[in-house]
């Protein structure tokens, strides 16, 4: 791309990533609200909200890190000659500290969250198992629904019920930003991954494919400009033919025309 195009496209990927540190900033607001919540109804509305920037904020990140990676792939092939690779290098390092800097923080808030929200279900299973122990805890935070502490705390009483259901809802949303926080250091890495040395082949098999293509292009033009000096040549030798059988055709004439005239004279 030019300059322009290019200091465009930098203006636009810098834009999104405000959004989305903007889009952090409310997320660790609504997980707040989530983690001081006691109804349910309260959790799923606040809940819904959050999912819904995360993705956002997700599609966002995939977005600047592909298009990060793409200005570098194009500052690779570019000779370091070029009046604009010094801008072009700087500017694409600038992005992406940014937004290195960007997942590091979304990370960190969300390894916060998850670590507030372990200890929150944890005190809610005591609630219900006030005696278990540590492995126990364990287990369950494994696996909740394997566990049939709840199942025989339901009929000692309706408070184990609500419990119950809010440690489950908390449990899932555990794995959720886990997972949000595994993809995260997957576009970490993936953001670093370097293209000057894995992308080397790929760019002189491209060079030579174009010099390839250049110099069959050259090949065709030469063979072609062959042909038609050959065709050119073809031609000029059937008029040097036709031009030598009409002098023939003259000179005979004249010497039939002589014989016969000498004839008549005698």
């Amino acid at each position: 791309m030019d300059i322009g195009t290019f200091l465009n496209e930098v203006t636009a990927i810098d834009n999104n990533i405000t959004t989305i540190q903007t889009n952090i900033t409310n997320i660790q607001k609504l997980q707040s609200n989530i983690l001081v919540a006691t109804s349910t109804n309260v959790v799923e509305t606040i809940s819904h909200e959050r999912d819904n920037l995360m993705n956002e904020t997700r599609q966002l990140l995939i977005e600047s890190k592909d298009r990060i990676k793409r200005i570098e792939y194009e500052n690779v092939r570019l000779p370091k000659t070029d009046p604009n690779y010094v801008l072009r290098t700087q500017r694409h390092g600038f992005l992406r500290e940014k937004l290195s800097n960007i997942l590091n923080e979304y990370r960190g808030a969300e390894d916060e969250y998850i670590k507030q929200q372990t200890e929150r279900t944890v005190r809610q299973y005591k609630i219900v198992n006030p005696n278990a122990t540590q492995q126990e805890i364990d287990d369950y935070m494994s696996s909740p629904s394997g566990q049939p502490v709840f199942q025989q705390a339901l009929l000692r009483t309706n408070e184990s019920h609500d419990v119950l259901d809010q440690v489950k809802k908390r449990h899932n949303d555990i794995k959720r930003v886990e997972e949000t926080v595994a993809e995260l250091a997957t576009l970490f890495k993936e953001l670093y991954l370097q293209v000057e040395a894995q992308d080397k082949t790929v760019i002189d098999i491209e060079q030579n494919a174009i010099d390839t293509t250049t110099k069959l292009g050259k090949a065709t033009n030469e063979l072609d400009k062959a042909h038609e000096s050959a065709a050119a040549a073809r031609k000029k030798k059937w008029i040097c033919f036709l031009i030598a059988l009409i002098i023939i055709a003259i000179i005979a004439a004249v010497i039939i025309y002589e014989v016969l005239k000498l004839k008549n004279n005698k």
